[in-house]
């Protein structure tokens, strides 16, 4: 669960971007140390590790109807997870590598 300066950001977010629901920030956001969290090392990870990350921590939280919650959110693509995801760093509640782009998450990426 996270906190309350989250969901404060996150409303401020919302205010602008309302095409995904909150508890689909909710949840990126907490795929991320899901995902760092399988490294054998800590380091950045790429766009597809995270939304491998976001896929298995989706399923881990709903099992087989995951696709079906994030689509009911919103997410209906990789590019969507990473729009989230820019979001959040836009409001530095995540962080990026200087040389990430959101566009590293236009490719096909099936989330079942």
């Amino acid at each position: 669960m996270l906190d309350r300066e989250f969901r404060q950001k996150v409303a401020i977010i919302m205010a602008e971007e309302s095409r995904y629901d909150a508890e689909a920030y909710e949840l990126i956001a907490e795929a991320v140390p899901f995902t760092t969290g399988r490294l054998e090392v800590h380091r950045h990870v790429t766009a597809l590790e995270l939304l491998e990350g976001i896929r298995d921590y989706a399923y881990k939280k709903f099992g087989v109807v995951s696709a079906e919650v994030l689509h009911h959110w919103g997410i209906h693509s990789a590019a969507d997870a990473g729009r989230i995801v820019y979001l959040l760093i836009g409001e530095k509640l995540l962080s990026a590598a200087e040389d990430d782009r959101e566009e590293d998450f236009h490719i096909d990426f099936d989330f079942s």
